[in-house]
C-alpha cells in the first residue's frame, strides 16, 4: 500500500517529469527519457550487522565549478534550498519535526566539484526516514520564500563571515582565486555578490535538473541493509532527472604562472596578518608522485600536528602563531578534528602552505621564514634522518583519516571520483613505505617551483606592508623571552632573506573587491 506521503511524492514527481507516470510531460509533447541504470562505478555498499545505524552518502559530480558565469553561487543556493526548503507538501520545519524523534539527520555540503547529501538513522526508523531523505533529492519545491532566505544567508556568509570575520579562510579563498584566475575554481562555493544578486528561482530548478541527476550520482551506504532497500535506493536514484542532465564536462587548464606574486587584501580592522601561499600542480591521487608529495607536505607541516618542520620552527621555537601547515591537495578540515573532510576532491590540484595569523610587526619575518624554508627544502631535499622519521610517521598517520563510517563512505566515493584501482588510504600507506629519499626529493623538484609561488596576505595597513616588501630591507624579530643562540643566529639569516619582489608582482586589493 502506498502511504499518503508516498502518493503526494509520486504525484509531484509526475508533474516534474522525474519519473515515468505512463504519459508525457506537462506540455503533452515531450516523452520522458528512459530510466538511467546505475553502473557498478556509481554504487558502493558496505553491509554490516555490527551496528544498528544505517549511513547514506550520496555524492554528485557537481559543484560551484558548474556555476554559469555571472551566476556564481547558483549551485550552493540550489543545494541549500533543497536541504532547507519544502519538498512536496512538507516544509523544512515539518521535516525537521519528523526527524527529531528518530535522532536522524540529513546534511549537505557543496565543494568545487562535488555535492554530497548524507543521512544517518537507526535501522528501526529507516522506513520512516528514507522517504524524507529521498524527497530532498527528488522533489524539491524551490519555493520563492525558501530561495530568498537561503540566498540572503549565503550573501551574509560571503560578505559578513568570510570577508568580515574569517581572515584565515578568506586568505585561502583568495589564494585559489590567484591560482585559478579565469577558471571555474576561482570563486568560493558561496559565489560572488553579483552572482547571488542575479539569481532567480527558476534558475535553481534548471541547475537541479542539470547537475543533481542520475548521470552524475555516486552512492555509498553502510549498515544493516536489506536487499529490498538497496534495490529501492538504486531505483530511486536511477530515476533522477536524465533529460536535462549534463555529464561532467572538461575543465580549462589552470592559470599559467611564471613568476612570484603577492596579493595583499587590505583589511584595516584586522588585528593580525593571515598568510597563505601555493601553486597549481598536475598531481592528483592517481599520479605516480602523489605519495611523494604527500610525504613532503607531512614533513613541512601536517595539519594541526607538531610533526612538521614549519610547526616546530615557527611555532615551537619562536611562538610566531598557532600553527603552520602544508598540503599536497585541497584540504578542508572535518569539523573540529585535525583530519581532512572527504568529498572535496578535484580534478586539478594545488600545493599550499598555510601560515596562521601573526602579529603585523612580525608578518614580513614570518613570510620570509616560510618562503626560505620552502626554498631550502626544494634545493637541499630531505636529509636521510628526516626522511626516515617522516616516512614512519606518515605511513601510520594517514590511516586515521577514516575513523567514522561517514569518512569511510566518503573515501570510497572519492576513490570512484578519481578512478582509483584500490582504496586510497591503504594504497597511500603502502606507496609511502616503498618510497626512497631520492624519489621524494626528485618529485618535490619536479612540481614545487618556489619562483612561481603565489602569496596572499590579509593585513591591516596594506599599503605600508606592500612598500616594505618592495624595499626588502631587514625585518628583525624581537622576543619577550630568551631564545637559544642557534635560533637567534638563524633569525639573522631570515630577517635579510630576499624575496626579490617588483612593483608589478605586489598588488593591494580592497577587502570589498573580493568576490564582488
Amino acid at each position: 500500500m502506498t502511504s499518503a506521503l508516498g502518493r503526494r511524492s509520486l504525484g509531484f514527481l509526475c508533474l516534474l517529469g522525474a519519473v515515468g507516470c505512463g504519459g508525457a510531460h506537462a506540455s503533452g509533447k515531450t516523452p520522458l527519457p528512459a530510466q538511467h541504470e546505475l553502473s557498478s562505478a556509481q554504487w558502493d555498499v558496505h553491509r554490516s550487522t555490527d551496528t544498528p545505524v544505517v549511513e547514506l552518502r550520496i555524492a554528485f559530480e557537481a559543484g560551484s565549478a558548474d556555476d554559469p558565469p555571472g551566476l556564481e553561487g547558483l549551485t550552493y543556493v540550489t543545494v541549500m534550498s533543497m536541504l532547507e526548503g519544502r519538498t512536496g507538501e512538507l516544509s523544512f520545519a515539518e521535516r525537521e519535526r519528523l526527524l527529531f524523534p528518530m535522532a536522524a539527520d540529513i546534511e549537505a555540503h557543496v565543494e568545487r566539484e562535488q555535492v554530497v547529501f548524507s543521512g544517518r538513522v537507526h535501522k528501526d526508523h529507516l522506513s520512516a526516514f528514507y522517504p524524507l531523505f529521498r524527497d530532498v533529492l527528488r522533489i524539491p519545491a524551490f519555493d520563492q520564500r525558501d530561495f530568498e532566505r537561503v540566498r540572503t544567508r549565503a550573501l551574509s556568509q560571503l560578505t559578513q563571515d568570510l570577508r568580515g570575520a574569517d581572515d584565515e579562510t578568506l586568505g585561502k579563498e583568495v589564494l585559489q582565486a590567484m591560482l585559478f584566475e579565469g577558471h571555474p575554481y576561482a570563486h568560493p562555493e558561496l559565489g560572488s555578490e553579483r552572482g547571488l544578486a542575479a539569481l532567480r528561482r527558476e534558475q535553481l530548478m534548471e541547475q537541479w535538473a542539470r547537475t543533481i541527476c542520475s548521470l552524475r550520482v555516486r552512492v555509498a551506504a553502510a549498515g544493516p541493509l536489506e536487499p529490498a532497500f538497496e534495490e529501492q535506493l538504486k531505483s530511486d536514484l536511477a530515476s533522477l532527472q536524465t533529460q536535462a542532465c549534463q555529464a561532467h564536462g572538461p575543465l580549462p587548464p589552470p592559470s599559467s604562472l611564471s613568476t612570484r606574486r603577492v596579493w595583499i587584501v587590505d583589511k584595516p580592522e584586522a588585528a593580525s596578518v593571515a598568510i597563505s601561499m601555493g601553486l597549481p600542480i598536475g598531481v592528483t591521487r592517481t599520479h605516480p608522485d602523489y605519495a611523494a608529495l604527500s610525504l613532503a607536505a607531512a614533513y613541512l607541516g601536517q595539519h594541526r600536528t607538531f610533526a612538521g618542520r614549519l610547526m616546530q620552527k615557527m611555532r615551537g621555537d619562536r611562538g610566531l602563531n598557532y600553527g603552520d601547515y602544508a598540503y599536497a591537495e585541497h584540504f578542508v578540515q572535518e569539523g573540529d578534528t585535525r583530519f581532512p573532510m572527504a568529498n572535496v576532491a578535484r580534478r586539478q590540484q594545488y600545493f599550499s602552505v598555510w601560515v596562521r595569523p601573526v602579529r603585523p610587526e612580525q608578518a614580513r619575518f614570518a613570510l620570509r621564514m616560510a618562503v626560505r624554508e620552502l626554498e631550502l627544502f626544494v634545493g637541499d631535499g630531505l636529509a636521510e634522518a628526516d626522511f626516515v622519521r617522516i616516512q614512519r610517521f606518515a605511513a601510520n598517520y594517514f590511516a586515521l583519516f577514516a575513523q567514522t563510517q561517514q569518512q569511510v563512505l566518503g573515501n570510497a566515493l572519492d576513490d570512484r571520483f578519481y578512478g582509483a584501482s584500490q582504496p586510497h588510504l591503504a594504497a597511500l600507506a603502502a606507496d609511502i613505505r616503498k618510497l626512497t629519499r631520492d624519489e621524494v626529493n626528485a618529485a618535490v623538484r619536479r612540481h614545487i617551483v618556489p619562483g612561481r609561488l603565489q602569496i596572499v596576505m590579509v593585513a591591516p595597513r596594506a599599503n605600508e606592508l606592500s612598500e616594505a616588501l618592495l624595499r626588502d630591507d631587514p625585518s628583525p624579530i624581537t622576543y619577550n623571552v630568551e631564545k637559544p643562540p642557534e635560533v637567534l643566529a638563524e633569525d639573522k639569516l631570515i630577517e635579510v632573506f630576499a624575496l626579490h619582489l617588483t612593483r608589478e608582482q605586489v598588488n593591494v586589493r580592497p577587502l570589498s573587491s573580493m568576490f564582488k
